[in-house]
């Protein structure tokens, strides 16, 4: 099924890095990451620390992939308009 989504540039762009460092298409990433969200432990439910400290360490990692793409993103240049600009040149 397809479908339109509509997110921050800014978490386009993490998410787009994230993807393109794992060896995965940006739809391999949100599905993975729904089928998680929707299938791990019902809101509210305590976690134990270990998957505390592996979650702050993830979120870690992200932070730290965020800014090299920030620091890498033309400034000004929305994260689509630069695929479309891509997809030109190709």
């Amino acid at each position: 099924m397809k479908t339109t989504l509509e997110m921050p540039d800014e978490l386009f762009r993490r998410a787009k890095m994230v993807a393109a460092k794992r060896g995965l298409s940006l739809k391999q990433l949100v599905t993975t990451a729904l089928e998680r969200e929707l299938t791990g432990p019902a809101p509210g439910a305590k976690s134990s620390k270990r998957k505390r400290a592996e979650v702050d360490a993830s979120l870690r990692e992200f932070e730290k992939i965020s800014k090299e793409i920030s620091a890498a993103w033309p400034k000004g240049v929305g994260a689509v308009e630069a695929i479309r600009e891509q997809r030109r040149d190709l």
